[in-house]
């Protein structure tokens, strides 16, 4: 090899195959015509054999190219006799220790010459290059064509969602108006429409005591539809927690749930206010209260506590109830979803509770933490910011 003729300043490395000095602009090696980006990559991916600059051109070594023997069988550099005796000297030599590569052994036997084995190797390469960049080409498209679909189908489902949104707001506008009326009829119980005797007044109380959990019902869907629709409005004002719970204790429907279960509080002293809307958490706790209950088997117990951690305070309703496996609390907070969906179910309602009471804390900046084991209980709890004075 010379380097007669070679401009210095041109050289900036050398041929990655026969070390002959190239520029930055060459795209074939003037000594060994070799394609020297392919050259490079062959370098790069170790798949190159460095041999001592000669006469004659070193061959990519096999090692590195899958199944060799074959590819040089089916573009006809060797016969099927060939392979079979390149391979059988190729098992002996491995057996006596002395490990050598089909290319190598093709070489020694004078089947092929180092030329061919070069432009051999380098067609392989170069076929496998391809078919790497097909491979990746059709993997892209797959992508694409999967992104599109899963795209669509997210469409759908928001398209669906929407819906059933629309759908339950109308619905529950829509049944608003009758159940006014009925309500109405509780006026009955008054002797306004003239004296009713104990039996119809006994019919009339479990009539109006169904209206009102149906109107609840209906509340319940409004408050939804609108959350849903991103209408869930927060009214902050400073009020103190403790007075709060009291009087949720004291409305009818938990004084009555007294004779089933153990009604307790623990609630700290010298509470500071929270900024929060007073309605919106007057309903959370009425229901996580309210759901306590209804889990806790009679003779149980159930906890409202109301405590002042960092710059918080903390809310938590503690009951001794049937508890919920730890894979399946996740689906607590999914609307229109209870964990026993079955026909026989023993508790009603539309599983609409927990999810607006997640709302309702998150739209507070807050959290709903849960813990629960099994026959033992749960506790439902989130905190609220304390009032800036």
């Amino acid at each position: 090899m010379t380097t007669e003729g070679v401009d210095p300043t041109r050289s900036t490395f050398t041929c990655p195959r026969c070390d002959f000095p190239v520029g930055a602009q060459d795209t074939i090696c003037p000594n060994c015509n070799i394609n020297l980006a392919l050259a490079a990559v062959l370098r790069e991916r170790h798949v190159l054999v460095t041999l001592p600059a000669r006469p004659g051109a070193p061959y990519i070594s096999d090692f590195s190219l899958p199944r060799f023997g074959e590819f040089l069988l089916r573009n006809r550099y060797i016969t099927e006799q060939d392979l079979e005796a390149a391979l059988t000297a190729q098992r002996e030599l491995a057996a006596q220790g002395r490990p050598q590569t089909l290319g190598q052994i093709l070489l020694g036997m004078g089947i092929v010459t180092r030329e061919q084995l070069d432009v051999a190797s380098v067609q392989q390469v170069r076929e496998l290059q391809e078919a790497l960049q097909e491979a990746n080409h059709r993997l892209e498209q797959r992508v694409a064509q999967r992104t599109q679909e899963l795209e669509q189908a997210l469409y759908h489902l928001n398209e669906l969602n929407r819906l059933k949104t629309n759908f339950v707001a109308n619905i529950s506008h829509e049944l608003r108006t009758p159940l006014t009326h009925i309500k109405g009829y509780g006026l009955l119980l008054q002797n306004s429409l003239g004296t009713l005797n104990e039996e119809q007044q006994n019919a009339l109380q479990i009539m109006l005591q169904a209206s009102e959990r149906l109107e609840r019902l209906i509340e319940d869907l409004i408050t939804y539809a609108s959350t849903a629709q991103g209408k869930m409005l927060i009214n902050p004002t400073a009020f103190s927690l403790g007075p709060l719970v009291e009087t949720i204790l004291a409305q009818p429907e938990f004084l009555t749930a007294g004779s089933k279960v153990q009604l307790q509080t623990e609630i700290a002293e010298n509470l500071p206010p929270v900024l929060a809307d007073y309605e919106k958490v007057d309903w959370a706790i009425h229901h996580l209260l309210d759901n306590a209950i209804k889990f806790t088997p009679e003779g149980g117990e159930v906890v409202v506590s109301v405590t002042q951690g960092n710059h918080r305070v903390r809310v938590a309703v503690r009951d001794t109830g049937i508890g919920i496996p730890s894979e399946r609390i996740h689906e607590l907070f999914e609307p229109f979803h209870q964990l026993d969906g079955s026909s026989t179910r023993h508790h009603g309602g539309a599983g609409l509770g927990l999810a607006l009471v997640k709302q309702i804390v998150e739209a507070h900046g807050s959290t709903v933490k849960v813990q629960s084991f099994p026959s033992l209980g749960s506790t439902f709890s989130f905190d609220l910011p304390v009032a800036m004075s």
